[in-house]
């Protein structure tokens, strides 16, 4: 699946903690697009990213995303609704 990503977006993942080093490479062959860049990514592979986006994600007392995980809650959204996966 080809999965387009913001600039803000992928400069997430390639920060998060225990970035897998299949995402790593993922990451390294990103096509530029625009604004952002377009990962291909195996089913695996972007079951991979789902899980740790997920991890990203943080709430607040009242189960809100906080503001600074959003970012991370966008990218499982993303990869959840895509087509092709």
């Amino acid at each position: 699946m080809d999965l387009n990503v913001t600039r803000q977006q992928y400069d997430a993942v390639r920060n998060a903690k225990h970035l897998p080093d299949v995402l790593g490479k993922v990451l390294d062959g990103a096509k530029r697009d625009g604004n952002g860049h377009v990962l291909h990514l195996t089913y695996e592979e972007a079951t991979a990213l789902n899980e740790l986006c997920s991890w990203n994600v943080h709430t607040d007392e009242s189960g809100a995303v906080t503001p600074d995980s959003k970012v991370y809650d966008d990218l499982v959204r993303a990869i959840m609704t895509h087509p092709e996966f």
